[in-house]
């Protein structure tokens, strides 16, 4: 067993670390004149926050719950909001965790990190999908309801192969108790936890299994492309089985099939030999989007044209944009037009922010 990490519960505690803390949560929160508030007085939220820590008088406390549609299909996705301090708390913790996460990343973990994204997995299935030698066969699979069923001893087990700090360790426990049943979407450490739970499964498919195969997996969204059939298969196998000992199960949409004219469909992508394409109900999307943007502009319908526009620059869409983008959206005008916006935002809350703000304003930690 390798070497693990102790003595990161002084490092939690420290009162710089906290204030940093506190700034990295208040960042893009300039409506919410609370954490403008906190952000201006970063160091005394800080120090006050890592002498809640250290004394344990820190308790979560409960958040608030709402439901979003998400995606195209317009899933249904429960979003839990923790209060600001509990968000301080969290990303106070994830500070000193986090770099001993990313240095044991797989290289394509491309979900939830730093410097990843769903721009980083495109650009590896472009790049498989381009060369001489294109691999015949494709798995993909998806982890049914993972945030809901992921056990939390499944977490605490991931955390306890790398750090032994008994304390620093008791904050993540109750981090995970505060979250119910499952990880939380809302929740910043959600994230780093999935990712550290299926850090396993990566390895295991690249060391073990398949070694020579092309693998990339968006957070529960996992592609492998190779050439033996019979190995795809076991690589399959394996993943159900060590999923269903931690209570979880795949997809039923999960296939394995030959890459053939069809291509691989991955992400918001589909991706064929030499060139890639847009999945046709997100083109609809983009292009019911740019429309009502062109027609009436607002900041979070400039924002979805922008983001848009994004995704089209990573796929041979040239027509569609010359057809559909340009002629109804001018890209420099929308960013000029969201570059005053957000200055008007961060003006505005800043100007409350100092209207509301009571000397003795600690209550709010």
């Amino acid at each position: 067993m390798p070497k693990r990490i102790g003595f990161l519960y002084e490092k939690v505690i420290d009162p710089d670390s906290c204030a940093s803390a506190v700034r990295e949560m208040t960042k893009g929160k300039h409506k919410n004149r609370r954490a403008m508030i906190m952000r201006e007085n970063a160091v005394l939220y800080g120090k006050n926050l890592a002498n809640d820590l250290a004394s344990g008088r820190w308790v979560p406390a409960p958040y608030k719950e709402h439901t979003v549609k998400d995606g195209t299909h317009k899933k249904e996705r429960r979003i839990k909001v923790p209060c600001l301090r509990d968000q301080a708390v969290h990303h106070a913790i994830m500070r000193v965790t986090t770099p001993y996460i990313e240095c044991r990343n797989y290289f394509y973990n491309c979900g939830s990190l730093p410097g990843a994204g769903q721009i980083s997995a495109t650009r590896a299935m472009r790049r498989w999908m381009s060369g001489h030698k294109v691999m015949k066969y494709c798995v993909q699979l998806d982890i049914r309801h993972f945030y809901e069923n992921c056990p939390h001893w499944a977490v605490l087990q991931a955390l306890e192969r790398i750090f032994k700090d008994k304390r620093f360790l008791d904050m993540h426990r109750r981090i995970l108790a505060s979250m119910g049943e499952g990880l939380a979407i809302g929740f910043y450490p959600s994230q780093w936890y999935a990712n550290l739970v299926l850090m396993w499964v990566d390895f295991r498919i690249k060391q073990k299994i398949v070694p020579e195969c092309h693998y990339v997996r968006y957070m529960d969204d996992m592609c492998i492309l190779g050439n033996n059939k019979r190995k795809l298969h076991r690589a399959r196998d394996a993943i159900a089985s060590a999923l269903a000992a931690l209570g979880m199960t795949l997809k039923r949409n999960h296939r394995l099939f030959k890459i053939g004219l069809g291509g691989v469909q991955f992400l918001s992508y589909r991706f064929f030999k030499g060139y890639t394409l847009l999945k046709k109900e997100l083109m609809y999307r983009i292009s019911r989007g740019i429309r009502r943007a062109s027609v009436t502009k607002t900041l979070h319908r400039a924002l979805s044209a922008i983001s848009y526009v994004g995704l089209l620059k990573h796929c041979d869409s040239y027509n569609f944009r010359l057809a559909r983008v340009y002629p109804l959206i001018k890209i420099n005008r929308l960013r000029r037009f969201i570059s005053h916006e957000n200055r008007a935002g961060r003006i505005a809350g800043s100007l409350q922010g100092r209207c509301d703000r009571q000397p003795g304003a600690n209550h709010l930690l």
